[in-house]
């Protein structure tokens, strides 16, 4: 009977033993599985598709010298082309006859929640105004033109991967508001300065 009871205990040993050795291989290749994840991660991290507001009062400078004001309602970066709005009716630009766009410091703004900013007097920046520079025009969108709600992508080398780490933190509880936009229509890019709030 000693025996009986001998050879059972040897034997859920060798089971466990072989029990163990199966869950050691199956934690091991989700180890690997959940590294080569992570690396991938790594690799998005690398772009970042940033919320940026557009206020809604804009005036264009135009390299005649003139200029025109409006809402920003598209980028064409297809037809190099600006839309802005004003009292109903639209205006088409080729981006070629732009200096630049300078948004009113006094202007509506609407964060990504909706909630409404008044930049100036009610609302003062949380942070200093960046400047990034030679962004492909085909990453910029206009998502909701009546709210001012825009996308830029940025990744190196416009921006490195550490600049892109602070400015996810800082879009964490800010909203980028963006102050000018410049065209370069030849390289079809263009440089953006926006600010926190």
């Amino acid at each position: 009977m000693k025996a009986f009871f001998q050879g059972w205990v040897v034997a859920i040993l060798v089971m466990a033993a072989a029990l163990a050795g199966k869950i050691q291989a199956v934690i091991s290749k989700d180890v690997k599985t959940g590294n080569f994840l992570l690396a991938q991660t790594q690799i998005k991290a690398d772009e970042l598709e940033l919320a940026v507001a557009l206020p809604d009062l804009a005036e264009v400078f135009f390299k005649k010298g003139d200029s025109s004001s409006g809402r920003v309602i598209g980028i064409d970066a297809q037809e190099q082309a600006l839309s802005i709005e004003r009292s109903g009716k639209t205006a088409t630009i080729p981006l070629s006859q732009i200096q630049k766009v300078v948004f009113k410091n006094g202007a509506l703004v609407y964060r990504s929640n909706r909630q409404q900013i008044i930049r100036g007097e009610r609302e003062r920046p949380t942070g200093q105004p960046v400047t990034w520079s030679g962004i492909p025009l085909n990453t910029f969108t206009v998502k909701n033109s009546t709210q001012g709600q825009a996308v830029v992508k940025l990744k190196p080398p416009v921006v490195s991967t550490a600049q892109l780490q602070g400015i996810q933190s800082v879009a964490k509880n800010r909203q980028y508001v963006v102050d000018e936009i410049q065209f370069n229509s030849q390289q079809r890019t263009i440089n953006i300065q926006a600010t926190p709030y």
